[in-house]
């Protein structure tokens, strides 16, 4: 078993969780003590898509679904705070963390579980348009398979398939799976993710070595693999993913990838080479 480095995060103990309240808000969600499900999304300088996201996550909670939704606004260099602020004069009800620097995609996540008060945590990215129902079917599947990452299948807007799941091959590339059925299945890209508070402290959070991003999620599933926990893809639920539209500005590849392959040597050469 690879364990992570642990994801208690100095930053996240020195940035102030607070509740937007718009006098005006175009996103409003109610507050419940005692949420069913804690929503994370983490933005980084992040343009227009996150107010759809916000907007289609608040039309899909309410239909009765308690939840919470936590926005970690990661510091951009040059943006600063700009998605969240924008985020605040535009919302009410929202948990909104900002940190001081940019804590990259799994530091995100990780700060905002650290705060997240709900049993179960989906992990949304920013570029996912949720349809009205389906936060609700895949709550259901993550509560009744707690040993599970839920995750749905992945969608462009034209209704084409981005994955239903990926698997890995022996050179370390990922590739997505398009077919029901048709590759076994390693894991599922993070962009939505359900999954217990519970299982994401057993496997440990994301590992900052992986920072700012790439093959964090990866590495969170063989761990959780490690440990008896699989995923699982629910290919009836269709979820729209503008890929990349979370961000203008992608991180480079190489040095995570260097960091799996380092990592999981023995589980890549035991991978199908296409």
């Amino acid at each position: 078993m690879v364990a992570a480095r642990g994801w208690a995060c100095d930053e996240q103990s020195r940035a102030t969780v607070w509740l937007t309240d718009s006098p005006a808000p175009l996103v409003s969600l109610p507050w419940f003590d005692e949420p069913a499900v804690s929503i994370v999304i983490v933005s980084f300088g992040t343009g227009s898509v996150l107010q759809r996201c916000l907007s289609a996550v608040a039309d899909t909670v309410s239909g009765g679904i308690a939840a919470e939704v936590i926005l970690v606004d990661n510091h951009h260099p040059r943006r600063g705070h700009f998605a969240g602020n924008r985020v605040a004069i535009s919302s009410r009800g929202i948990r909104l963390l900002q940190p001081s620097t940019n804590l990259g995609f799994g530091g995100g996540n990780n700060a905002g579980v650290g705060v997240a008060r709900a049993p179960i945590v989906a992990l949304i990215n920013p570029d996912v348009i949720l349809a009205p129902s389906q936060l609700s079917v895949l709550l259901d599947e993550a509560v009744a398979h707690p040993d599970l990452i839920t995750a749905p299948a992945l969608v462009s807007a034209d209704g084409s398939i981005q994955e239903i799941g990926m698997r890995i091959i022996s050179n370390g590339d990922t590739r997505p799976i398009t077919e029901v059925g048709s590759h076994p299945l390693d894991y599922a890209s993070a962009a939505c993710w359900l999954l217990s508070t519970e299982l994401f402290a057993r496997v440990g959070g994301f590992d900052d070595a992986f920072h700012p991003a790439y093959y964090e999620d990866v590495d969170f599933a063989l761990r959780a693999a490690d440990l008896g926990a699989g995923t699982r893809v629910v290919d009836s639920v269709r979820v729209v993913h503008e890929h990349h539209g979370s961000t203008t500005e992608l991180p480079d590849v190489v040095a995570p990838r260097r960091v799996f392959l380092d990592r999981w040597a023995d589980f890549v050469a035991s991978r199908p080479a296409t």
